[in-house]
Parts: C-alpha cells; sequence; structure tokens
C-alpha cells in the first residue's frame, strides 16, 4: 500500500473548516518567527500557507503527488510565498530535507492511523534525524477508540458487509445518500494511545474489554478517533478527519451486563485489510470475579 494521494481528498480537506481553521490556531500557537516548519502530505498547501502567515522563515511543503505539487507550487506564487513556501515533490519517507526542522505539521491521518502513512512516515523521518527531540509535533497524540455493537448490512435487497467510511456528513440531510446505522452496546473504551513523540510501534495487538449496557447481537464493531494538536485543541470526527470506521463481524450474542473481550489486532499504515477481530464473553459472578 503506498500513500494516499489523489486530487479529491486534499480538496476535501480544504474545505473542512472544522478540520483546517482547528490546524490553523495550532500552527499560529506553535510557529514562531524564524522557524523552519515541514509541511509533510501538504496536498492543497493550506497548512504550509498558514505555517508562513505565523512567521516561519521557511516552509518545505512535501507532496507525492506530482500534479497536486505543481499546483501547489503555483498557489504559492500566487499568494506571493515562493521565497518562503518551497514545494518538493516526493515521499516524505525518502526525500533528502534539512535536518531537524522546528516545526512537523503531518496530517497523513485515518482513523486509528490504519489507511495512510503517518506513523511509518514519522518513523522515517524521525530515523533520518529530520524531526528530533526538539521538533514541535502537529499533532503530537492520536487516540484511537472501540465499540461493539449493531449496524444494518442490507442495501438495495443486498446483504454487503463492506467497510463503512462514516464520515459526518453522509446521509444527515435525508437525501442522497442511503442511511447507515450503528447501535452501540455500550460505552466506547480507548483501543491505542499513540504517542509521536517517539518512535512508534506500527503493530497494534490489543484486548479491550467491552460492558454490554443491554442485551442483543452485535455484529460490528466501530473505531473512532481523536488526534491532539496541541495540548488544548484536539479533533474528533469531522467532514475529512477521522471518519469512524464500522466494520462487520460474526453474529455475536451478547447479554446486558456481559463483558466483552475484544481482541483487536492491525497494522498502522497497512490498511483495513489488516485488521482483525475476535470477540468473546464473560459474565462477572456477584463478587466482579470473571
Amino acid at each position: 500500500m503506498d500513500i494516499w494521494s489523489n486530487t479529491d481528498y486534499p480538496y476535501q480537506c480544504l474545505i473542512d473548516r472544522a478540520r483546517t481553521l482547528a490546524f490553523r490556531e495550532a500552527i499560529r500557537s506553535t510557529v514562531r518567527p524564524g522557524d523552519t516548519v515541514l509541511d509533510a502530505g501538504a496536498g492543497s498547501g493550506i497548512l504550509s500557507f498558514f505555517a508562513a502567515e505565523a512567521g516561519a522563515a521557511r516552509v518545505y511543503a512535501v507532496e507525492v503527488d506530482e500534479f497536486l505539487a505543481r499546483i501547489l507550487a503555483m498557489s504559492a506564487d500566487a499568494n506571493g510565498l515562493g521565497g518562503v513556501v518551497e514545494v518538493i515533490h516526493g515521499d516524505v519517507r525518502r526525500v533528502t530535507l534539512p535536518s531537524p526542522v522546528d516545526v512537523c505539521v503531518m496530517e497523513m491521518i485515518e482513523t486509528g492511523l490504519i489507511d495512510e502513512m503517518q506513523a511509518p512516515a514519522l518513523n522515517s523521518l524521525r530515523h533520518r534525524g529530520i524531526i528530533g527531540a526538539d521538533t514541535t509535533l502537529i499533532p503530537f497524540r492520536y487516540d484511537t477508540f472501540l465499540e461493539l455493537g449493531r449496524t444494518n448490512t442490507e442495501y438495495y435487497g443486498y446483504t454487503v458487509l463492506v467497510p463503512k467510511h462514516d464520515w459526518p456528513h453522509y446521509g444527515r440531510d435525508g437525501e442522497g445518500w442511503e442511511p447507515s446505522t450503528f447501535e452501540p452496546f455500550g460505552e466506547p473504551r480507548l483501543l491505542e494511545s499513540t504517542s509521536f513523540e517517539g518512535y512508534i510501534d506500527p503493530r497494534v495487538r490489543r484486548r479491550v474489554v467491552l460492558r454490554a449496557k443491554h442485551g442483543g447481537v452485535a455484529n460490528a464493531v466501530r473505531l473512532t478517533s481523536r488526534a491532539y494538536l496541541t495540548s488544548d485543541i484536539s479533533l474528533g470526527a469531522t467532514n475529512a478527519l477521522n471518519g469512524d470506521k464500522i466494520l462487520s463481524i460474526a453474529d455475536f450474542p451478547i447479554a446486558a451486563g456481559t463483558e466483552a473481550p475484544v481482541d483487536v489486532a492491525y497494522e498502522m499504515g497497512g490498511g483495513l485489510a489488516s485488521v482483525h477481530v475476535e470477540t468473546s464473553t464473560r459474565r462477572k459472578d456477584r463478587q466482579g470475579r470473571g
């Protein structure tokens, strides 16, 4: 699997106000005049422009897609930022960059860090000394949560078990989109908390014990995430970031008050095909022992 890059998704990110304005606020509060900034996976270039606006002396905007990189350079010139924003066409895991940079802005994120290359890219940059102990990272931490529940699987008269990318804007206006539902059987629990401020182990192997508030037959798990841009700015699901992922599992009867140990394994950057989920139940006795 390679780095995600096309012309559609960067545009969605650009027009996602919640996501983009939160990054602008984080960049404004972090970048200092004279800083060198890396914008990894620059896309439209808007985060690079925010860094220049905040006073960066040099912004390295790295974009793997050749066409996007060319348009980004044109946008930088159109804003009079060609002398500050240097566009570099290439894979951020391999391109030659000065080291270290003062601030690294990287939003190569999909829910759980599963479908994009945030973790491998950060590890590569750290290994090559481009980011280090003195580099401020935006975001600096990422949490992923797990729920057990029931979702609809019938579409146009057929059972369809495809993974659901349940973006907030899908189906909210009641027109144009087939509805998607998810009935959680309990509260979400933390699956994985990932610090970007050191080496990231991309292999996730976790057991999460979920407690059912009510019973039923579960047929799916839902992954949700939150990105921490600064100590006081974070983002859950927006129209182009952290959309909920609903993954089908075999029918799993569960009773109210039952605890369900759920084993989850995946590879950050490995795609949804790398996700494996196994479920089992246990009921506590009156003393609370398993």
